[in-house]
């Protein structure tokens, strides 16, 4: 199985950031451009996702009114709920292979980088390479440093571990619906306090962030450096299929100002 993961995914993506790396010179633009393009291979896959979501976020409003009138009979919400993605043609179950490979990419795209950033002798790569031309010579040392910050070590100054952080957060929100202020209230009420969906997506909203900010103190910058790009180019695909969603009020707030 590991042979096969290496086979498909590590070892081609590690040979085009060898690629990359060969005719930028620089370890930290080839892994800009890599996890852009791996970003945007994910397009197919990824926007399918993100329309069922925006789907099911706008249907929030009629899923909440069906699990207050029938808050003390569970199958009965699941019944209308999938009445409901029936008739709006949503199918709970379709997307799998794009969540497999939305999932699997960007883990295949982490190991690579990770590697390559902690290596400590490039030229133990080589037997990855598939052409000579690629290949590393002894005593070849890679060119990591990028603006502020050096792939090869943790992000001493904390700037990319905030702002993934902070990301990370904004595109959690994006995904969730709008409320105004007395929606607020509503989502407060006791009724929501056995929904463990709702308690679920609150939980991610601010675990995820959280998480990337400690784990992105000891990873290295290059690791990190994929997570901007990468959560970034999710935030402008996410605004264009799905608008503001859950930050609309904030932006509202800052076009006031």
């Amino acid at each position: 199985m590991l042979e096969l993961w290496n086979t498909i995914l590590i070892n081609p993506l590690m040979n085009v950031m060898v690629v990359l790396y060969r005719y930028l010179g620089n370890l930290g633009l080839a892994i800009v451009v890599l996890s852009f393009l791996v970003r945007l291979v994910m397009v197919p896959f990824f926007v399918p996702n993100l329309k069922a979501a925006k789907k099911q976020r706008d249907l929030k409003p009629e899923l909440d009114k069906a699990k207050e009138k029938f808050k003390h009979d569970k199958k009965k919400q699941a019944e209308v709920q999938m009445e409901l993605f029936k008739k709006h043609g949503i199918n709970p179950m379709s997307g799998c292979l794009g969540n497999i490979v939305t999932l699997l990419i960007p883990i295949a795209l982490y190991g690579v980088i990770n590697e390559i950033s902690k290596i400590t002798d490039i030229t133990s790569i080589n037997p990855k390479l598939y052409v000579d031309w690629l290949r590393f010579s002894a005593g070849e040392v890679l060119n990591s440093r990028f603006l502020l910050f050096d792939m090869a070590k943790p992000d001493r100054t904390f700037i990319l571990p905030v702002l993934c952080a902070l990301l990370q957060f904004a595109s959690s929100k994006m995904m969730m619906p709008a409320i105004n202020k007395v929606e607020q209230v509503a989502e407060k009420t006791p009724g929501k306090s056995d929904d463990m969906m709702y308690n679920m997506q609150e939980q991610m909203l601010y675990m995820f962030p959280v998480m990337m900010l400690v784990f992105g103190f000891s990873l290295p910058s290059g690791v990190m450096l994929n997570i901007f790009v990468s959560t970034v180019f999710t935030l402008v695909q996410s605004y264009f299929i799905m608008g503001w969603g859950g930050l609309t009020p904030l932006v509202q707030k800052l076009k006031k100002v």
